[in-house]
């Protein structure tokens, strides 16, 4: 059965290239998932975290899409493997129209947030979902009159009103059992709740080493403990990286999923 195209517009792959292709490719890196994309003038390459290294190469150069997908033929080869082309299937259909529809909304937003001259209200808006009232009024009075709308900038701010609450900390993933445990045992929302989190089992570490998506698999197993107290561990940040900051968020009254929107306008991750 042949697989059905993704509904990819040419508006979209046109304002795509035209605001961002290089002749020798712009490279933009998914903040979430590490996976690298290159932007070019006529086409636009969407690369995959498979082990395959699949990748789909995407132009319009009739007036339908064609998308030439490669792959490593045999991966576990490694330096001996070959790359070929290949037909496309029905997993690689889905991951090619997430990736795309995730690399346009992120585009679009940070697009939108390098359009505003100050970036403070919607962070004042964000700090009135996640903190306490009368921590939210003081942590606002402390920004400066302009944010610069600047990802990085953005992040100083709100990390330093997490760090005033007492509600962030760092570690890196693969110190998850060791230290990291110990580590989110620090975060404020915890400490004031009198919960402590329980590290994993050799078996239960085995299973989360072993599942699709290690991030994800950590948080899941530090959220279902504290499912009861609706509160949400979260990974927070300009992007997921190696070493990655850590929240622990309000989900009552809706709190959580306002401040995801917000987080979201404002070009940050806010992973769990």
């Amino acid at each position: 059965m042949p697989v059905q195209i993704p509904d990819i517009s040419r508006e979209d792959f046109t304002w795509l290239t035209q605001t961002y292709g290089r002749d020798s490719g712009y490279s933009h890196i998914d903040t979430k998932e590490s996976v690298v994309h290159e932007i070019f003038k006529d086409k636009v390459l969407i690369g995959t975290s498979f082990l395959n290294y699949a990748s789909y190469e995407l132009s319009f150069d009739t007036p339908e899409l064609h998308i030439r997908k490669s792959r490593l033929d045999n991966y576990k080869l490694h330096d001996k493997a070959v790359l070929i082309t290949d037909e496309m299937n029905e997993e690689d259909a889905d991951e090619l129209i997430m990736r795309w529809t995730a690399l346009i909304e992120e585009l679009k937003l940070l697009e939108k947030l390098n359009g505003m001259t100050n970036a403070r209200e919607p962070l004042e808006q964000l700090y009135l979902d996640i903190f306490k009232e009368d921590d939210a009024e003081e942590l606002i009075n402390q920004l400066p009159e302009i944010v610069s709308p600047n990802v990085l900038a953005i992040w100083e701010e709100l990390h330093a009103a997490l760090a005033a609450t007492g509600n962030v900390v760092e570690f890196e993933w693969q110190e998850f059992s060791t230290t990291g445990i110990a580590t989110l045992n620090e975060l404020a929302p915890l400490l004031q709740a009198g919960i402590t989190l329980e590290a994993p089992d050799a078996a239960t570490y085995e299973e989360i080493i072993a599942g699709e998506d290690f991030a994800k698999e950590v948080l899941d197993f530090v959220n279902e403990q504290i499912a009861s107290y609706d509160l949400k561990i979260v990974a927070v940040g300009p992007g997921l990286d190696e070493y990655q900051s850590f929240a622990c968020l309000d989900m009552q009254d809706f709190r959580l999923a306002n401040a995801l929107l917000k987080i979201e306008e404002l070009c940050l991750v806010c992973f769990f």
